[in-house]
């Protein structure tokens, strides 16, 4: 979502220069593709009205995502992204079942359900798209206290054979493991370390700009089509990955230390 459509956020109050934080947003979005290249970026008075800081601050953020190269001020028309952040190179991960309960008690609540409009975006290396499918919306709590956003695009068919109280209350990957008609055959999944952008800081009680850990989750068929694309942000306080490590696979030992793919 736009910044300009955000309610007034505070940034952090740490010591971290304030057009540092909006700088680290803006370019965010544009990694994630809240704008792409040729959008308009939000003017500078929405920008001020957003986040509550002064112009000096908008204009200072602005300058150094121009001189990165990612957006161009053109004179009478307003600002424009040009270009994508260069990241790392992301590394696949193997799924696994392990369904810990440590830590305290865990639930989630859905906030969102209903056919896809354009919330996710399935690309080429994801795999192969289908006709449609179901976007749902989901805040996980332990002990009562927020601590995952999970977002999801589910094969319309695959969410209308499977019965409607299942998904109130089963893990989705749970669901498309168990359930044989699902024709999943593989599961891959990325990690970033990310800042918290407005929405997520809101839904997890943490501040704008927080550092959270953002994990894309990729089920597909045999065909290699995209039944489901997960998208969950969580808490860096408190995160545990517990991934069972195959000894037989070297190459599984070297991406979970960190080695990037030749």
């Amino acid at each position: 979502m736009p910044l300009a459509d955000e309610q007034k956020q505070t940034l952090r109050e740490d010591g971290t220069p304030y057009y540092v934080q909006l700088a680290a947003i803006i370019r965010r979005q544009i990694a994630d593709d809240t704008w792409n290249i040729g959008d308009r970026l939000p003017t500078l008075k929405q920008l001020v009205a957003a986040f509550g800081v002064s112009p000096m601050t908008v204009r200072h953020a602005l300058a150094g995502l121009e001189t990165e190269g990612l957006i161009s001020a053109e004179r009478g028309r307003g600002t424009f992204v040009t270009a994508k952040p260069e990241t790392t190179g992301t590394v696949p991960y193997l799924l696994t079942r392990s369904p810990s309960q440590r830590g305290g008690e865990l639930s989630f609540r859905v906030v969102a359900s209903r056919p896809a409009q354009g919330e996710l975006r399935i690309v080429p290396e994801d795999g192969g798209p289908l006709d449609s499918y179901r976007y749902m919306k989901r805040i996980f709590s332990r002990n009562g206290a927020p601590f995952t956003v999970g977002e999801y695009f589910v094969a319309t068919d695959i969410y209308n054979f499977i019965p409607e109280k299942l998904w109130a209350s089963e893990l989705i990957s749970t669901l498309l493991y168990d359930t044989k008609e699902s024709g999943l055959a593989n599961v891959r999944q990325t990690f970033r370390v990310v800042s918290s952008m407005p929405q997520e800081a809101a839904e997890l009680g943490i501040r704008v700009h927080d550092p959270v850990v953002r994990v894309r989750r990729i089920f597909q068929n045999t065909h290699k089509e995209v039944i489901c694309l997960a998208q969950l942000v969580y808490r860096t306080d408190g995160v545990v990955f517990d991934i069972n490590i195959d000894l037989e696979d070297r190459n599984r030992l070297l991406e979970l230390g960190g080695f990037p793919e030749s």
